[in-house]
């Protein structure tokens, strides 16, 4: 059902990327006969042709057909960008074998999308139990023209499909899409040291935070406490993002990262002293200065990149580091869960103390030198932020992502009411962050094994309206099930256009001014967040759930063209300054 929906778009994506959609005639298929025969049989079978054929003889044709299709998938393996379109024929094919031709229904997603659930000729059946999950149990709003089920194997085809017409109107004559690829910058050493560092530090980020908030609700047993430690946790790096575009690029990052690590172990040092002796007011101000410091190593860490890499590795290494952070959220979250719930919370506050030390140890191993280079005639007049705001193009990219962070701020606050609606109880924003986040590690993983080349700009506005199209859906919705789905959609682009983000910074800002575009960046995108989440409560008290999230979406086609603007002239990427010793 997804097959011309996703032509079009996928069409429409390769222009605005700057492809040329002819190049698909270039490719060339074995074995594409089955695909027309495939076709063929179940234009017969689900039109007025297939009426009188036997129902056993039905259900064999349509296997048939799909056998058709698996025969095409495995003689063009080679064409990796199509692999996802493969897979989900296969996962449809399994579905349809093992109910003896019929494809599971979901009897509530077919409510959801207006549809009726009697037998008519097709193929589906709510009466096919077996691999239920991979049936049709999602389902497009009924307000939509298309409204149908899907299974999760359409998905995959319809992704496929975008991403086989995207990669072949822009490939060169290097391959787009290498497995090997996200693997690359952990051969070197200095990388692996960093990107350990970075899962060390942000593990304990999370160990720190989820332990903290256990203790002030145990303490407290009150909300308002709880929401008042976030705020204090989050605010602060604000202050630390201003900071970091002021000293990062006057000091050696190498001594800068592990004396912050150092700093942030001293600063939960506090904080258990706090736990012990019950004093709140010691517990927030640590919190909130290793909030403001972790800003400063958020902001550092990106800029040591170029130094690091070759330029065509920066988006595999970028995306490394993404999957390495929230993997630390995984693990940080976890970890504090258990300790807890049996060791409590001053052991865990103890344990985290080894996390800063470690990280530290690891920063404390990378050795960058300076490469000698030419003073220019301006170097003192001028600063870091007047330096972003003589690049039309990254600032203008810096600007749409504070846009789109007013979005994610609406709906990060409005998640909880809009998903209660679905049956999902008080787990359903866990449920919808898992979701997000689920979404937001596959995002990231993709474009490590993708090639990102002079098109990344355009990818970015293309993402965030793409963004906007996932909000207006999640607005729509009125099915638990496809509203998760949805998010883990927004949280893959929002992964890819984050990683992205980075690579283009690190590839065409001068790298004597990576700190302050890194520092100046984090600072507003909390700002903008902060403020998104503190209009949340009154923007709900006037619209429904829904409306927020279809109103949100406003900023997002706003930050896609906003990007997209700035995307027009781009001049060739700076000579490096940095080496590795």
């Amino acid at each position: 059902m997804f097959l011309l929906p996703s032509v079009a778009l996928g069409l429409l994506l390769a222009l605005v990327l700057g492809g040329n959609p002819s190049r698909l005639a270039e490719v060339r298929f074995r074995l594409s006969a089955a695909v027309a025969a495939s076709l063929l049989i179940q234009i017969v079978l689900f039109s007025e042709l297939g009426r009188g054929i036997d129902r056993p003889v039905r259900s064999a044709l349509h296997l048939a057909s799909y056998g058709l299709l698996a025969a095409f998938a495995l003689a063009n393996l080679r064409v990796r960008a199509l692999l996802p379109v493969f897979l989900g024929m296969t996962l449809n094919g399994l579905a349809i074998a093992a109910n003896g031709g019929s494809m599971p229904l979901s009897k509530a997603a077919a409510h959801a999308a207006g549809i009726p659930t009697a037998d008519s000729g097709t193929n589906v059946s709510v009466n096919a139990h077996q691999l239920w999950f991979l049936g049709d149990v999602f389902a497009l709003p009924a307000q939509l023209p298309l409204a149908n089920v899907f299974s999760v194997g359409d998905l995959l085809i319809g992704l496929g499909m975008i991403a086989f017409i995207i990669f072949s109107s822009t490939a060169e004559r290097e391959s787009t899409v290498d497995w090997a690829r996200l693997a690359q910058p952990f051969r070197i050493p200095a990388y692996r040291r960093l990107a350990a560092g970075k899962l060390v530090s942000s593990m304990g980020d999370w160990l720190t935070l989820v332990a903290l908030i256990g203790w002030v609700y145990q303490t407290t047993g009150s909300t308002q406490n709880v929401a008042t430690l976030l705020v204090i946790r989050l605010a602060p790096p604000i202050i630390g993002g201003s900071l970091a575009a002021v000293i990062v690029d006057r000091v050696r990052k190498q001594r800068l990262l592990p004396w912050v690590e150092v700093l942030r172990g001293l600063l939960v040092a506090g904080a258990l002293a706090g736990v012990l002796a019950d004093e709140r007011l010691l517990v927030y101000a640590a919190l909130a200065c290793s909030g403001a410091l972790a800003a400063v190593s958020n902001a550092a860490i990106p800029t040591l990149m170029p130094s690091l890499l070759p330029a065509e590795q920066l988006a595999s290494a970028n995306a490394g580091l993404a999957v390495a952070k929230d993997g630390a959220m995984a693990l940080g979250a976890l970890a504090a869960g258990v300790a807890l719930s049996s060791v409590g919370v001053s052991a865990a506050l103890a344990a985290d103390l080894l996390t800063f030390a470690l990280a530290a140890a690891l920063f404390g191993t990378l050795r960058i030198n300076t490469a000698p280079r030419e003073p220019r005639a301006n170097d003192r007049r001028t600063s870091g932020i007047r330096y972003l705001l003589g690049k039309r193009s990254l600032l203008l990219l810096t600007l749409s992502f504070a846009a789109a962070t007013l979005a994610t701020g609406l709906t990060n606050a409005t998640l909880p009411r809009l998903l209660s609606g679905f049956g999902f109880g008080a787990g359903g924003y866990g449920y919808g962050i898992g979701a997000l986040a689920a979404g937001l590690v596959l995002g990231q993983a993709l474009v490590g094994f993708v090639r990102v080349g002079a098109a990344a700009g355009r990818w970015i506005g293309a993402g965030l309206i793409a963004m906007a199209g996932l909000f207006v859906l999640l607005g729509l919705v009125q099915h638990g099930p496809t509203a998760l789905l949805v998010l883990v959609g927004i949280g893959l682009v929002d992964g890819t256009t984050d990683v992205v983000f980075q690579t283009i910074v690190q590839r065409e800002a001068d790298p004597r001014h990576l700190g302050a575009v890194f520092g100046f960046s984090s600072a507003l995108y909390t700002a903008t967040m902060l403020g998104a989440v503190a209009l949340a409560p009154l923007v709900n008290t006037l619209f429904k759930a829904s409306d927020v999230i279809l109103g949100a979406s406003l900023f997002l086609i706003v930050a896609g063209g906003t990007a997209l603007l700035g995307q027009r002239t781009n001049g060739p990427p700076p000579a490096r300054v940095l080496t590795v010793s």
